[in-house]
């Protein structure tokens, strides 16, 4: 795998042109915070999804320095594997419990599905010789992601649905176009590459349509890590300024920018359509901390 696709493979996994309009912008974001804690043996992770009915996803590493996916509902985490593999890692969740990530066997990825308690991996018609990375899942199984048939630099990015594969490139992106998350509705978010490893855009595509995400104090080259778009159309993620990293959501054309007081380097990973969402920040000395966000209907 060359540098490129490893760098967007890692953007893509962790937790993603100028836009044509000026959006309005909501200074502050009306959310509490309280700190996340996760249970052992998954407190030293970070979680990927956040449902709607409160369940968080994640991946934690054992002692065996094993990868485990993991669901946390109601207070009780279920660790899981891919069965044969020797790493798993979860990526997201739907509203149903429908769960994707990748698993590792004889040193080769491949992505995979659980649904109703059984796992499957996931192939796409039409390129049984395909590198597939999947990103994410909705209630009715559709499922964004990149793949690969010819090693090169530049990854399409593709939706699943009811065995169909439909290419998602965003025009002009010469480097790869990454969907992140698809909600309900089949609105996809994610991010595009203009050979720049400084810019990293960020774009919605719905009916067939795409657009930009730039939140308007976003840098000239923008920097914007689309996370997730939720089932009621809010989009989460952060994104570079001249003043820092901030936290944003977009729902109906305007921006809200999301800081954690007393703390800097803001990440969203996840959403609800509850519009409760899990963000990562960091302190000028420490680790970075867990936050889960109660934000009201300012977005």
């Amino acid at each position: 795998m060359k540098s490129h696709r490893k760098a967007l493979y890692l953007l893509m996994c962790a937790f993603f042109i100028a836009a044509t309009a000026t959006a309005p912008f909501a200074q502050t974001g009306k959310c509490a915070f309280k700190t996340l804690n996760l249970p052992p043996p998954a407190n030293n992770s970070t979680p990927v999804a956040l449902n709607d009915s409160g369940a968080i996803l994640g991946t934690f590493i054992d002692s065996k320095d094993v990868s485990h996916g993991f669901l946390l509902f109601q207070g009780r985490l279920t660790p899981f594997k891919f069965p044969g593999s020797s790493d798993s890692s979860a990526i997201d969740m739907s509203r149903n419990g429908i769960i994707i990530g990748r698993y590792f066997k004889d040193g080769i990825g491949h992505p995979f599905m659980v649904h109703a308690g059984g796992f499957h991996e996931i192939t796409l018609p039409g390129f049984p010789n395909a590198e597939v990375i999947v990103t994410g899942v909705n209630s009715n199984g559709d499922i964004v992601g990149n793949f690969s048939v010819d090693n090169g630099d530049t990854l399409p990015g593709f939706l699943l649905h009811n065995g169909k594969v439909t290419i998602l490139s965003f025009p002009g992106a010469t480097g790869g176009t990454a969907p992140a998350s698809i909600n309900d509705a089949g609105v996809v978010v994610g991010a595009y590459f203009i050979n720049s490893v400084n810019s990293n855009p960020a774009f919605m595509w719905k009916d067939g349509v795409f657009s930009n995400i730039k939140p308007p104090d976003s840098l000239p080259t923008p920097f914007v890590n689309v996370a997730r778009i939720s089932n009621s159309g809010v989009v989460v993620g952060s994104y570079q300024a001249e003043d820092g990293v901030h936290g944003f959501a977009l729902e109906n054309g305007t921006y809200t920018k999301i800081d954690v007081p007393g703390f800097s380097n803001p990440l969203i990973l996840a959403v609800n359509k509850f519009d409760n969402i899990l963000i990562q920040a960091t302190q000028q000395v420490g680790k970075p901390v867990l936050f889960k966000g109660f934000c009201a209907a300012a977005f």
